[in-house]
């Protein structure tokens, strides 16, 4: 691989800079006992059988360059303290591993000590990061979220389109004629929806049933064009992607006027917005 000049270097010290900014991060390197209860709970483990696709063992990866380069043991004992050199072969591992982790933290559920295993994998991507080291299927969404707000490359025209097809949908269903207030000023309530729930189906039927709720109990609500996504790719990125594309939310409801912000159905939009 050609990575760039001082590559060692920059993943060390992005390594030392997350330990010291996470305490997460290093309590993780730290505590895990290697017991194994995470083994069997991994999807991609279970359905390849690779034993590096082990929450256990893909924490590893990471977990033996931590030990050989910021632990005392590791510094003077190498490999019988369970420690590693950083090689390009070990960010080749990290590359095909990591991203193979959906971060769904099942895992994390039945360790003993909590180890949040997806934190790991975020940890390893903001690292492969610092080399320009990414995959299209997480970067691309996140380009599309900073053009168009939302990660479908929906363009605020279809956004428009597609939300009055709902209105004419429910109507024709239900016989009732709601509302479509977008990017309303003063409204009570900014609504932020996966990206997901006005393109097809079965979002689209989540969206359009949210819709009625909001007409029946006349919830003074506004959508926005310019976030239109609460969808957070940031979150299969790094933490500094995660709070910039979060950034947009909120300055939109700040321009807006709005009172409160409120998520539609999304995993990793309720990660962010509760975490971050």
């Amino acid at each position: 691989w050609k990575l760039p000049e001082g590559w060692k270097k920059t993943v060390l010290d992005g390594m030392a800079d997350r330990l010291s900014k996470y305490r997460s991060f290093k309590l993780f390197m730290d505590i895990c006992v290697r017991c194994g209860a995470c083994a069997d709970k991994c999807h991609f483990f279970i359905g390849g059988g690779d034993p590096k696709n082990m929450p256990v063992l893909r924490a590893e990866l990471l977990r033996s360059i931590y030990r050989k380069e910021f632990t005392t043991m590791g510094k003077v004992l190498g490999k019988i303290a369970g420690g590693r050199e950083l090689t390009v072969d070990v960010i080749k591992e990290w590359f095909y591993y990591f991203f193979q982790c959906t971060e769904c933290r099942r895992c994390s559920v039945f360790c003993p000590y909590g180890i949040d295993t997806a934190e790991v994998t975020m940890m390893g991507r903001e690292l492969l990061g610092l080399l320009g080291i990414y995959i299209n299927w997480v970067i691309e969404p996140v380009a599309n979220c900073f053009r168009f707000g939302n990660h479908l490359a929906i363009q605020p025209h279809g956004m428009m389109d597609t939300l009055e097809f709902m209105v004419d949908d429910i109507e024709e269903a239900t016989g009732i004629r709601v509302d479509l207030p977008v990017n309303k000023k003063g409204a009570e309530i900014l609504f932020v929806t996966p990206s997901g729930d006005f393109v097809a189906a079965p979002g689209i039927y989540t969206c359009m049933a949210q819709m009625l709720m909001f007409h029946e109990l006349g919830i003074d609500y506004t959508f926005s064009t310019y976030a239109s996504d609460g969808g957070n790719f940031g979150l299969f990125t790094s933490h500094e992607m995660i709070k910039r594309l979060n950034a947009k939310i909120y300055a939109e409801a700040k321009r807006l006027g709005v009172k409160w912000i409120l998520g539609g159905e999304c995993g990793h939009m309720w990660r962010v917005m509760h975490q971050y």
